[in-house]
């Protein structure tokens, strides 16, 4: 053995001397490493590295896990740190003695840059056993030969050669800064720096090293530099090296669990909240099937018998209905949405009658079935108060509203409507619909319920019709009453249903109906009952209302008719009441409606009406309310006695002109008088006793229930008076 054998023999041994004594005094050796001293500090403690910040020292600001640099340190004590960022370049401890690999960042660690603990561990282990080193082998052994002038004895003993074969010793001066010039030129220049048979790189070590991509190796196999961009300390605290990408990702991850977190709290609140409230508000609420049906192949090869089935697929079924249906409800009956498509698709899955739509001496039968049917779904039959048999296997005459009181299809020689012999056909047809008032019928009438060529009794009053009224209902010639008050239809009055001489009864009441008053309604004859009132006519009231011999009941009231009222009343007219107020009317009162021997109400309260009362009027023996007031009328009342005071209950003619004496004393006879409403007129007189005893609330039915008066102008002890046309101070005001 030579004398570099025996040199290389005799480091080996102090080696594995130190790896023993390191155990001990790692502890201390990592402080004096951390402080920089120019000693090269003691062993270190190869499983907790943690990387240390100077705290005064020089121009390095933090010291990273690598082997070599320990050296140098600026003397400060170093700080623990959660995570750190890797600086663009390695950087040195600052300030040490050691000019060399420790020494502000110009020496072997700027050019290894920082290790992870994992990767540096792994090198020693795998290098260890390459090189047959035991556990006793101490790589701080050579840990001074990088740091400062108190290695150098050491490297000159050991006679450490460089990768050339030159002494080592040689290019070490007295602060070590030679040794760390030399390792920087070997590093930068791409080779591999060695020191003899101890720490020389194996390929395979540092391939196995660098799986993870931590470390960079040259080409013969040595490390090239150590690649780590964050450093965190985990609880056994142990340097861990994570990249730049393993942190986004991790905090992604967080980001993601705390999203998906809340979004599956926010869903839970809102099932929580919303399948009550659904619950509540379908309570009681029926489903309406959408089916959506094609047309059956047209070729389609079958091997079925020759013999058509009982009953066929519902589509095929429904398309046959279809196509017989189309002629009266068109391409409605293809809309999913639309009333008509779900009444033939009752028909075609649901009926239990399944009634056969190609039997042609049936058909009419199956049509009045599918306008019921289509009438259930077109004002949202699934929410009436009250549909008793709709939509069952029974006959639609029996259902709620057909049937009523008596049937609604005529049954035998009697019963029904009318007998069963007035009706052409021989099935039963539906004559009337009576669905009575707030049966909670929301819609609008389909126009195919003029089909129902028999109906004579048509009521829907106090619901949600809308939309207008179908002309097609002008082919009930056979009508006698409608009754569609208090919904909301707008539009007019069909003229299909004039010269109905059947029509007797039209109530129309309290909706929505526009444009000028309807002239047919002067063409029916037998006319009994018009009630119009509360909707938005206009124009005038057509003359030959007066003409019309059977109306008994015409009210008009709270619309916007205007012009003069019809004066073609003869004695042969039946009017009764006559409710004309709330309008705009001018000219005078009709003259000829003094003819009215069966009057009892006319009210013509709040128009332009001018003149005075006509004296036919006093003749109105049986006129029991006459209210005019709010007008512009004049005149006086008649002093003399009057078959029309012998009846009167209610005289209201306040706010208008009347002047003279008011004629008490045909009043003070009567116990039917319950109002006198005489305020804001240029009356004069005095109220007696004996009327004012009439209030007495003990009378009842025959109390005087108001009494009103300029008492400026009239003597009266019980009135509610006005004085100057306004209520005076204290006074309750009777209604008006």
């Amino acid at each position: 053995m030579d004398d570099d054998e025996a040199a290389a023999a005799a480091a080996r041994a102090a080696a594995r001397r130190a790896k023993k004594k390191k155990k001990k005094d790692s502890a201390a050796g990592g402080d004096e490493g951390a402080d920089g001293g120019g000693t090269g500090g003691e062993a270190r403690k190869k499983k907790k590295r943690r990387p240390k910040a100077a705290a005064d020292g020089g121009d390095g600001d933090e010291v990273r896990a690598s082997r070599s640099a320990e050296g140098g340190g600026g003397g400060g004590e170093g700080k623990k740190k959660k995570k750190k960022r890797k600086p663009k370049e390695a950087r040195g401890g600052g300030g040490g003695s050691g000019d060399g690999l420790d020494g502000g960042g110009e020496g072997f660690a700027a050019a290894v840059a920082v290790a992870p603990a994992a990767a540096v561990s792994a090198f020693d282990e795998e290098a260890d056993a390459k090189r047959g080193y035991g556990d006793d082998f101490d790589d701080n052994a050579f840990g001074g030969a990088y740091g400062g002038a108190g290695d150098v004895e050491l490297v000159e003993k050991e006679g450490y050669r460089d990768a050339n074969g030159d002494d080592i010793a040689a290019q070490v001066d007295a602060n070590g800064a030679g040794y760390g010039s030399a390792a920087v030129a070997a590093v930068s220049a791409g080779g591999a720096y060695e020191y003899p048979d101890v720490v020389q790189a194996d390929t395979e070590v540092m391939a196995a090293i660098n799986t993870e991509g931590l470390v960079q190796v040259d080409e013969s196999g040595g490390i090239q530099a150590f690649v780590a961009e964050t450093v965190a300390v985990d609880d056994a605290d142990v340097g861990i090296i994570r990249s730049d990408a393993e942190v986004e990702s991790e905090e992604k991850r967080k980001y993601t669990k705390w999203f998906c977190g809340a979004v599956a709290v926010l869903v839970v609140v809102i099932a929580a909240v919303a399948v009550p409230v659904t619950l509540k508000f379908a309570k009681g609420r029926k489903e309406t099937r959408i089916t959506v049906v094609t047309d059956a192949p047209t070729d389609v090869p079958s091997l079925m018998p020759s013999e058509s089935p009982s009953n066929m697929p519902s589509s095929e079924n429904y398309m046959r209905i279809v196509r017989a249906l189309e002629p009266l409800s068109g391409r409605t009956l293809r809309d999913p949405g639309a009333p008509q498509y779900h009444a033939a698709m009752w028909l075609a899955d649901e009926d239990p009658m399944q009634l056969d739509v190609d039997d042609e001496g049936n058909f009419e039968r199956f049509q009045q079935r599918y306008v019921m049917a289509l009438f259930y779904y077109a004002m949202d039959g699934f929410n009436w108060k009250q549909s008793q048999g709709w939509l069952t296997g029974e006959s639609e005459c029996y259902w709620f509203g057909i049937d009523g009181a008596s049937e609604g299809c005529g049954g035998g020689q009697e019963g029904g409507c009318v007998p069963r012999t007035v009706f052409e056909g021989s099935y039963d047809k539906v004559c009337r619909i009576g669905m009575g008032r707030q049966n909670f019928l929301y819609g609008s009438i389909p126009t195919e319920m003029g089909l129902l060529t028999e109906m004579r009794w048509f009521e829907i009053q106090d619901d949600y019709l809308i939309g207008t009224i179908p002309e097609e209902l002008g082919n009930w010639r056979s009508l006698h009453t409608i009754l569609l008050g208090g919904n909301y239809l707008h539009g007019g009055f069909p003229s299909t249903f004039g010269d109905n001489e059947l029509l007797g009864t039209i109530f129309i009441d309290r909706n929505r109906f526009n444009g000028t008053f309807p002239e047919t309604l002067g063409t029916l004859t037998n006319l009994e009952w018009l009630d119009a009132e509360e909707n938005n006519f206009v124009g005038g009231l057509p003359s030959a209302i007066g003409n019309l011999k059977s109306l008994r009941i015409l009210n008009v009231n709270n619309n916007s008719l205007e012009g003069t009222l019809p004066d073609t009343w003869d004695e042969n007219n039946l009017i009764e009441d006559f409710e004309v107020a709330y309008n705009k009317f001018d000219g005078e009162l009709p003259e000829s409606l003094g003819n009215a021997k069966f009057l009892k109400d006319l009210r013509a309260s709040q128009n332009q009406l001018l003149g005075s009362i006509p004296q036919s009027y006093y003749k109105l023996e049986n006129l029991e309310e006459l209210y005019l007031d709010e007008n512009r009328l004049t005149g006086e009342l008649p002093q003399t006695a009057e078959p029309f005071y012998d009846g009167l209950q209610e005289l209201s003619i306040h706010t208008n002109g009347f002047g003279g004496r008011f004629p008490v004393e045909h009043f003070e006879g009567t116990f039917r008088i319950k109002v006198l409403s005489l305020h804001r007129n240029k009356l004069t007189g005095t109220i007696s006793a004996n009327i004012c005893a009439r209030k007495d609330k003990d009378l009842a039915y025959t109390q005087l229930i108001e009494l009103t008066a300029d008492c400026d102008l009239m003597m009266c002890t019980c009135c509610t008076c006005y004085r100057g046309g306004e209520l005076e101070p204290g006074q309750d005001r009777d209604r008006e």
